[in-house]
Order: C-alpha cells, then structure tokens, then sequence
C-alpha cells in the first residue's frame, strides 16, 4: 500500500549533490595543504558574517 509520498529523485540529482560535496571538501583540503590551519579555519570564519545576516533575515519575519 502506497501513500503517494514517494519521491522521484534523478541519479544526476544525487550524483551533482555528492559531486559538489566532494569538490568542497577538495578545495577544503587543498586550503589547509596550501595555508596549513589558517586554511583549516578559514570556512568558519568565511560563514560568520553570511550566517549573521540569515540569522537577521530569519529575525526580521
């Protein structure tokens, strides 16, 4: 019996996901081999200001 909630995902839908994934995470280890742990933080200091501004986003309704 199904309820219809099922969904229909393509493989190159799940394939363009992981592929972004990976290329981040490639491009996250090249930064930390190139600038060692400036590199290693270097994302969370690039989030802080765009998660501020979701956050005043979300905030202002």
């Amino acid at each position: 019996m199904a309820d219809g909630h099922e969904e229909k995902t393509s493989i190159w839908t799940e394939a363009g996901i992981w592929v972004v994934v990976l290329a981040a995470m490639a491009l996250w280890a090249l930064a930390i081999l190139k600038w060692g742990v400036l590199g290693l933080y270097m994302p969370a200091v690039i989030s802080v200001p765009i998660i501020l501004l979701i956050l005043v986003w979300i905030s202002r309704g």
